[in-house]
C-alpha cells in the first residue's frame, strides 16, 4: 500500500464505556517528517512533549512504526540503538523512553496510543520495554490496517465507533507478531489462515462478511476455507460469525442498555425482525427480555 503524505492526528476524549470494554484507543495519527526537519512536530497536547534532554513519559501504551526512515531509540530499559525502516518502537506507560529520526532521511511515522485491562493483560505476557524494537514481517499489512484504523477516526461520531476503533488494537497486536506471509511452496497451516479469518469477522461486525472474498484474501479456495474452519472451531464459517454477533449483541442489550433496533443496526441485521428471530434461536428468548432483566438490576 502507498505511504500517504498527509499528516494526521486524533487524540480522543475518555469514554466510560471503551474503558469497560477492556480495550480502548487514546489517539492515534501518522506524520512525515522531512530531512533536517525539527522533531518532534508541533501541535501535540502537553502530555506528549518530550522534555530539554528529548525524553518523555507516558501513561498509555503506544505502537510506533517507522514505515520510512530511519533513527535511533532509547529508554529507561536499553541503551541507545537504531531504527531501522519496517520497525515497530514498544513504549509502555510509566518508562521514560527517547527517540527521533535521522537528519539525513527523516521518517514517515504511524502511531496508535492504547490502554485497558485487556490491554494490560496482553502487553504483559506477549512484549517487554527490555525489547523494545520489533521488526515487522508484514509492514504493507501494518500500513493498511493502521490506515484503515485513521479512516475510523475520519468518521462522524455515532453509537459504537468507541468500541469498533478499540477493536483494531489487538489485530495491529497479532499483526506485530506475526510471521511473513507464506509462500506457494510454504503455505499456511489450518490454525493460521483460521486465526487471521477469525480476527477479520471480529473487525466488522457492522457488517455481513463476504466469507468467499475472505477466503481469497488468505489466498486459499473457498471450499478448503470452510472445511478447514470447521475443523478448527466445531462450527461453519457462517454460523460461528453468527454467533459472535449475537454473544456482542447480548453484551450491547444488557451491559450498555442498548435498543433492540440499535443493536440490529450496529450489527448489520438486515432487519429488526431477522436479527430478533436469530437471538430467540440462539438464547431462548427474545432479545427484549434479555433487555428488561438488565432495566430491573439497574
Amino acid at each position: 500500500m502507498p505511504l500517504s503524505s498527509e499528516n494526521f492526528r486524533r487524540y480522543l476524549p475518555t469514554d466510560q464505556q471503551a474503558r469497560e470494554w477492556g480495550w480502548r484507543l487514546i489517539d492515534a495519527g501518522r506524520q512525515k517528517i522531512a530531512p533536517g526537519a525539527a522533531y518532534p512536530s508541533t501541535g501535540h497536547p502537553m502530555g506528549y512533549l518530550f522534555d530539554r534532554d528529548g525524553r518523555r513519559i507516558l501513561d498509555e501504551f503506544q505502537l510506533v512504526f517507522i514505515a520510512s526512515g530511519s533513527g535511533v531509540f532509547d529508554s529507561q530499559s536499553v541503551p541507545r540503538q537504531p531504527v531501522h525502516e519496517g520497525s515497530v518502537l514498544v513504549l509502555f506507560p510509566n518508562e521514560w523512553h527517547r527517540y527521533r529520526p535521522n537528519a539525513s532521511t527523516g521518517w514517515t511515522e504511524y502511531w496508535i496510543g492504547f490502554s485497558g485491562r485487556e490491554a494490560t493483560r496482553i502487553m504483559g505476557g506477549f512484549f517487554s520495554p527490555r525489547v523494545p524494537v520489533l521488526s515487522v514481517a508484514q509492514p504493507d499489512v501494518l500500513v493498511g490496517h493502521f490506515e484503515h484504523i485513521l479512516e475510523w477516526l475520519r468518521r462522524p461520531l455515532f453509537l459504537g465507533k468507541e468500541q469498533i476503533l478499540a477493536s483494531q488494537v489487538p489485530l495491529a497486536l497479532a499483526l506485530l507478531r506475526s510471521g511473513p506471509p507464506p509462500s506457494s511452496a510454504d503455505p499456511p497451516s489450518e490454525e493460521q489462515f483460521v486465526i487471521l479469518a477469525k480476527a477479520m469477522m471480529l473487525e466488522q461486525l457492522d457488517r455481513r462478511a463476504d466469507l468467499e472474498k475472505l477466503a481469497r484474501d488468505l489466498g486459499i479456495s473457498y471450499s478448503k476455507f470452510r472445511f478447514a474452519f470447521k475443523r478448527q472451531t466445531g462450527f461453519p464459517p457462517r454460523e460461528y460469525e453468527n454467533r459472535i454477533k449475537l454473544n456482542r449483541a447480548r453484551d450491547l442489550l444488557n451491559r450498555e442498555g442498548r435498543s433492540v433496533s440499535e443493536t440490529a443496526g450496529l450489527l448489520g441485521y438486515s432487519s429488526v425482525y431477522y436479527f430478533s428471530r436469530a437471538y430467540k434461536r440462539h438464547f431462548g428468548h427474545p432479545p427484549s427480555a434479555g433487555r428488561k432483566k438488565s432495566s430491573l438490576r439497574r
